[in-house]
């Protein structure tokens, strides 16, 4: 999906005493209605990515309250969005760091937050979780909101398997949705066990509680 054409509005948001300034889309409806039924029907590709979902606002607030959970190690994210998660790893000075996304709008979007910001740029990169094309594997996967389809449980839990040191660790923000679930049964299933972290967000005036799951391989033998 390329070349959308959204107007812009400027936000401020205060996470953990860290000011992000990020260029939101100012109206997503419009947004929506550019998508081509041939683009829907080619993987029901709407544009997700425009909008700030509370996982990522609570995946934000969890890396900054534990910035050693980052700093000095190797990270992959997987859908970066609008880059307000991208910009916390950012801060936490990672030694080397990817964002990724399925939509090259997105990656734009991303690298004119990050710029907005004045942080250093990550390596940006358009990826499909399910038909990764990675050489490195990483301390830390950092992902929010992914699990929302079944169809993505057994990619996301082989690129985990390959793709994640064996000591590293998988941040995952999850909204608590009900389809999600069986996504975690089928993670021990295959070898990973998980700490789980409340965290509730307030958007639009609404409480929401997103739980933050820290997934490691079990250790054998």
């Amino acid at each position: 999906m390329n070349s959308l054409h959204y107007d812009l509005v400027m936000s401020e948001i205060t996470i953990q005493n860290r000011l992000f300034r990020l260029w939101r889309i100012r109206n997503l409806d419009d947004l929506v209605d550019q998508v081509s039924d041939a683009l829907f029907d080619e993987d029901e590709r709407l544009p997700y990515w425009a909008e700030l979902w509370p996982s990522a606002y609570a995946l934000t607030e969890f890396i900054l309250t534990w910035p050693e959970k980052i700093a000095r190690k190797s990270v992959l994210e997987l859908g970066c969005g609008l880059g307000l998660t991208s910009m916390g790893i950012a801060v936490c000075r990672p030694a080397h760091f990817i964002a990724t996304d399925y939509e090259n709008d997105a990656l734009e979007h991303c690298r004119r937050n990050f710029n907005a910001n004045d942080l250093p740029l990550p390596e940006l990169m358009e990826m499909d979780w399910r038909r990764p094309h990675l050489t490195d594997t990483f301390d830390v996967i950092a992902a929010s909101d992914v699990v929302y389809e079944q169809r993505f449980f057994e990619p996301l839990i082989r690129l985990f398997g390959r793709y994640l040191k064996p000591e590293g660790r998988i941040l995952l923000a999850e909204p608590n949705r009900s389809v999600a679930r069986g996504f975690f049964g089928k993670l021990v299933m295959a070898g990973f066990s998980f700490e789980r972290y409340d965290m509730p967000v307030v958007q639009d005036a609404q409480k929401i509680t997103v739980t933050i799951y820290e997934i490691y391989k079990t250790k054998t033998g």
